[in-house]
């Protein structure tokens, strides 16, 4: 019987990926294997890829991923990783890569119109030079405009869904125009749903001189440089600030005692404690996970909080686990 079910496996598997090289052929997309999450995610952690699909194109990537819904195939979109935590086992979902949508940014009057790909950095940088002001508190933040639609980036009074006019959506393969103002623009949060493939945006911006433009965004830069882990593999802050509190989350962390507190590979940064760091050629995911984790225990019995991840946690099969398959809870069973 077990041999039957191998067999089974292994014919199901081929069947699958025989699909998968049909949908990459007909929707004009590369598609690689072997690739890690430790390769494109700004973390440097996290395990293999079972497929990975590059579109180059917003019409690529919409038919692609309504390619995939058609077969049942799960799939994941996945920016810079630059907010992302992916596990250490093996990911078998395709995972489609925006990296490549870029284009350029289009500009019209006080409108600019952009792809998922494109990178907000260079996205603000070029904003300002058209003296076209909203956008300049992001200029620091790593990643694409795509991720930063995902999770309503924002920065020094800044924050990309006030600025939003559209946002172009994969919806059957085809690329659907929705209204900003049908969009719910919350804290590092918007109403977006698993499964919707982000393609690109126009925002409406505002008049101002360059110059003043480029001086708030030297400001903001310079603040970074001094508060922030310039240079290191980081994921940004690891958790949002406690809703409604105006506290920071990283100056509570701080006063808990627990900068330079280590895990393995992963370290609380001696600069923002709600930076997690990795270092070293053997960090792990897993490292990453179990210090987040022991912030969260204590934060939970010190302050009465639970602290909820900004970053996004990427499990192999839906949920986050240790090498070992155990989540969290499961892992601190199984010590006491």
């Amino acid at each position: 019987m077990e041999v039957m079910s191998e067999e089974r496996n292994t014919s199901d598997v081929q069947k699958r990926d025989a699909q998968l090289e049909e949908v990459a052929r007909r929707a004009g997309v590369r598609a690689e294997r072997g690739r890690r999450f430790a390769e494109l995610t700004s973390l440097r952690v996290g395990g293999a890829i079972d497929w990975l699909f590059v579109p180059e194109t917003e019409e690529q990537a919409a038919a692609v991923v309504g390619a995939l819904e058609e077969t049942g195939i799960a799939w994941r979109v996945l920016g810079a990783g630059s907010n992302v935590l992916a596990d250490d086992r093996e990911h078998r979902y395709v995972v489609v890569s925006t990296r490549e949508v870029k284009g350029k940014a289009e500009f019209d009057g006080e409108r600019v119109s952009v792809s998922a790909g494109f990178s907000l950095p260079r996205l603000c940088v070029e904003a300002a030079r058209q003296g076209l002001s909203g956008i300049e508190g992001l200029g620091g933040i790593p990643g694409t405009v795509g991720g930063a639609l995902w999770m309503n980036a924002g920065a020094y009074g800044h924050e990309i869904g006030q600025v939003v006019e559209t946002v172009r959506v994969a919806r059957e393969g085809k690329i659907v125009e929705v209204p900003g103002g049908e969009v719910k623009w919350d804290y590092r949060h918007t109403s977006f749903k698993e499964g919707e493939l982000l393609l690109g945006c126009t925002l409406r911006l505002k008049r101002d001189d360059p110059e003043k433009i480029k001086g708030r965004m030297e400001e903001a830069k310079q603040k970074r440089f001094a508060t922030q882990p310039h240079g290191a593999r980081s994921a940004g802050c690891f958790f949002k600030n406690p809703p409604g509190s105006g506290l920071s989350t990283g100056k509570m962390i701080d006063e808990m005692g627990m900068k330079g507190e280590k895990r393995g590979g992963a370290v609380v940064s001696p600069v923002h404690a709600n930076f997690i760091v990795t270092e070293g050629e053997d960090a792990r995911a897993s490292d990453a996970y179990a210090l987040a984790e022991e912030i969260r225990e204590r934060f939970r019995r010190e302050h009465g909080v639970e602290l909820e991840y900004e970053v996004e946690l990427w499990g192999a099969d839906g949920e986050f686990k240790d090498e070992g398959g155990r989540t969290k809870d499961e892992g601190d069973t199984d010590e006491k």
